[in-house]
């Protein structure tokens, strides 16, 4: 290809982490297929999978495969750029699935301003239903979703799949932190907006975000939830313990944890665990001196009205003599 034709198409290189996903792979694999783009390397890395994920994947012969054991999906990530050649890097989850015919788009916004470093587009969560047709649970398509202010970065929710990013990018942040096996694309970002990283915006969906039971972090147990406030905690006091970080995200890291403390003071008083509360408690008032007076808001907020309801109907009950 030459020099000419490599500016006008330079190539796109989509990174794929998985481990055991034979029942989602192909969609992945054709989502990317299915681009309006002529110059796509697509890179699978692969945990080591034992479902029949690498049979279905050795099916597409201009897949580039790399199997082998990794800390976590971020690892994962971290090879596959590694291994990539592209001038535009992107990442696709094993579960999810691009909208068609977006590339050009994403090139297209590269284009137009040379000193934009990353494209960011809609992004939306949908669950298969019954009839295999795509039920839409929540969308992120508004211009505050796309970009990387401190506030958002800290406590809205990253879309990483969403952006793409221009190599250099990774070689003047780093790559992601694993530390982080789930608040790692929320660090990556922060750390983006605070080197000055240009976003622009794409007015159009990019990606769709797969909700299912085997979800790495769009499911709502109480075990992931539990690992997503305890990623969030660390990575808010990282930054907060640095002394120059900009006021704005300060402020909203100190908000990130006083909310992810008080979620994980009230789960662990739900199971009981009055010592972990006491840490909880503890580790809140660290960061933010009204923590107390805002766990009690929070939790006549959340309990409130079901603790209302609950003492209504004993009551209701007692008068009709059912209580005994």
């Amino acid at each position: 290809m030459s020099e000419s034709t490599y500016s006008r198409f330079p190539l796109i290189s989509i990174v794929t982490p998985c481990l055991n996903r034979a029942a989602f792979i192909a969609e992945a694999i054709e989502s990317v297929m299915r681009q309006d783009y002529p110059h796509i390397e697509h890179i699978i890395v692969d945990g080591g999978s034992t479902d029949g994920t690498l049979d279905i994947v050795r099916q597409y012969k201009h897949l580039r495969v790399l199997s082998e054991r990794d800390e976590n999906l971020y690892d994962a990530l971290n090879k596959g750029i590694r291994l990539s050649s592209g001038d535009i890097i992107g990442h696709l989850n094993s579960d999810d699935c691009y909208e068609p015919n977006v590339f050009s788009d994403v090139v297209g916004s590269f284009t137009e301003d040379r000193d934009t470093d990353s494209v960011c587009g809609g992004a939306v969560i949908f669950e298969n239903t019954t009839g295999n047709e795509r039920r839409i649970l929540a969308k992120y398509i508004d211009s505050e979703n796309k970009g990387l202010s401190y506030f958002n970065l800290a406590l809205g929710v990253p879309i990483i799949n969403a952006r793409f990013f221009r190599r250099h990018v990774y070689d003047r942040i780093g790559e992601y932190d694993t530390s982080f096996p789930i608040a790692a694309d929320r660090d990556f970002l922060i750390r983006a907006a605070i080197a000055g990283v240009k976003t622009s915006a794409l007015d159009r969906r990019v990606i769709w975000y797969r909700a299912h039971p085997g979800s790495l972090t769009i499911r709502s147990d109480g075990g992931t939830n539990r690992r997503k406030q305890e990623d969030n905690i660390r990575l808010s006091r990282k930054y907060l313990r640095q002394k120059d970080i900009p006021v704005e995200l300060r402020e909203a890291l100190c908000a990130l944890h006083t909310r992810e403390t008080l979620e994980q003071a009230v789960d662990c008083l739900k199971r009981l665990k009055i010592g972990d509360v006491l840490s909880c408690v503890f580790q809140g008032c660290l960061e933010d001196r009204t923590w107390p007076w805002q766990f009690g808001s929070y939790f006549a907020r959340r309990f409130g009205a079901s603790l209302s309801r609950r003492i209504t109907r004993r009551q209701t009950k007692n008068l009709m003599g059912l209580g005994r």
